[in-house]
């Protein structure tokens, strides 16, 4: 089976994050797909930023002391992506380039607040894209999942699980969830309770028997590879959720 790899944030380790040229190189790279965060200006457009779940502080993307809050379209069109000369881009960019190359987009919301989704929605049905995008957040924010299957139940979805110890199947069906992402950053969580119980592998094997893809992130270095891919470990996942494609295929090649 090939595994697939996702460029998280457009493959923020090999250009801006969430820009269209990470987008770009992503697509150059080989990517299976790639992930942009979304969030709303003073004036209801929908761009892509990376913020703190419900914050408005755009400081560490752009380098911008005023929140998005206050900003309108017109004026976050002004700003560059931190240490770079990307300028800030409009969710229909991310549509559209989907659109051109027919390649899988995943959306994290950053807000719940109640305009967003529906604002999404709008913008992936304009592209004619419902069946190339997929919404993704953290299991903890599952009604957004819900909601977004609520205003348009062709679109699918993604939930970043955090608990090992969690019951994968029950929770994806809970929410009619297509795709479970094993997620972490910094320890493995799910590697370490996999060395004792061995239930991560048994549900990964259990998850992708009813039809549900499996995939691992954040996958950095050659460690977190074997883990994920192996059997034995945590079962064979379908995808990795990358900052590095190029470098992470080397290191599926080296198994």
């Amino acid at each position: 089976m090939e595994i697939k790899l996702l460029a998280h944030r457009g493959g923020m380790g090999r250009a801006p994050e969430n820009t269209l040229a990470s987008f770009r190189q992503a697509l150059v790279d080989g990517a299976d797909g790639y992930e942009c965060d979304v969030c709303l200006t003073q004036d209801k457009q929908p761009v892509l930023i990376h913020v703190g779940f419900n914050r408005h502080s755009i400081r560490k993307a752009t380098g911008c002391s005023k929140s998005l809050s206050e900003l309108t379209w017109k004026e976050v069109q002004q700003l560059t992506m931190e240490a770079s000369n990307e300028p800030v881009a409009h969710l229909d960019g991310a549509l559209r380039f989907a659109r051109e190359n027919q390649m899988p987009c995943f959306i994290e919301p950053k807000t719940d607040t109640p305009e967003l989704l529906p604002i999404i929605v709008e913008r992936i049905r304009h592209f004619e894209v419902v069946h190339l995008v997929n919404i993704l957040t953290f299991y903890f924010r599952k009604h957004l999942l819900v909601d977004a299957k609520r205003l348009e139940p062709k679109l699918q979805t993604s939930a970043i699980l955090i608990n090992p110890a969690a019951n994968f199947l029950k929770a994806a069906a809970a929410i009619d969830a297509d795709r479970i992402i094993l997620g972490w950053s910094g320890i493995n969580h799910f590697g370490l309770y996999n060395a004792f119980t061995r239930t991560v592998t048994r549900q990964v094997k259990q998850l992708q028997a009813n039809g549900i893809t499996v995939d691992a992130g954040f996958i950095q270095t050659a460690k977190d590879v074997v883990w994920a891919v192996s059997p034995q470990k945590a079962g064979g996942v379908d995808g990795l959720w990358v900052d590095d494609v190029p470098y992470i295929r080397c290191c599926l090649q080296e198994i």
